[in-house]
């Protein structure tokens, strides 16, 4: 850690804290979009966009501090610092990673608002769907649903994106 402490908090506040920033943007921007036809489901999606973004935001944020604590105590208590180690990293992925309840919500509000409004093109709302469901579903151990989660959001987000700036 001690050897990568740059590298790791550069990755870490682009990963979490950029991440969540966009976040904030992308809701507050899909909610322009869907508030025309269903104010109230526009309003309850952004929220949970706009939580989960708080969530990822402070994810990165303690991962850095956390990671910082770690190097210094290791230099007095190896045995310490692994044991600061573990626990941070239980609240980052407990906060952020390791169940995407909030984010799964958020995709599944915005793609059913969008599906039975029109907003978007139904096969991506069916993709959203798919993300969104996959996200709730996190919360069971069962192998793979976070990988799931993860991969088909990026294909979400990617195809969103190209949408929203085609149909500007």
């Amino acid at each position: 850690l001690q050897d990568n402490h740059t590298s790791l908090s550069i990755a870490n506040f682009i990963v979490y804290v950029g991440s969540g920033v966009i976040l904030v943007v992308l809701s507050v921007a899909l909610y322009e979009r869907l508030k025309i036809d269903s104010p109230a489901f526009a309003q309850i999606a952004t929220a949970f966009g706009l939580i989960w973004a708080g969530i990822v935001i402070a994810s990165g944020m303690i991962a850095n501090i956390g990671l910082a604590s770690v190097i210094r105590s290791s230099v007095n208590d190896p045995a310490q610092a692994m044991s600061v180690w573990i626990a941070v990293d239980s609240v980052v992925e407990g906060i952020g990673g390791g169940y995407e309840i909030v984010g799964g919500l958020w995709v599944l509000l915005v793609s059913w608002t969008a599906l039975r409004t029109g907003a978007l093109p139904k096969a991506l709302n069916g993709l959203g769907l798919i993300v969104g469901v996959s996200g709730i579903l996190t919360v069971y151990p069962a192998e793979g649903l976070i990988e799931l989660f993860g991969v088909s959001q990026i294909v979400w987000f990617v195809w969103l994106g190209i949408t929203l700036l085609r149909s500007r």
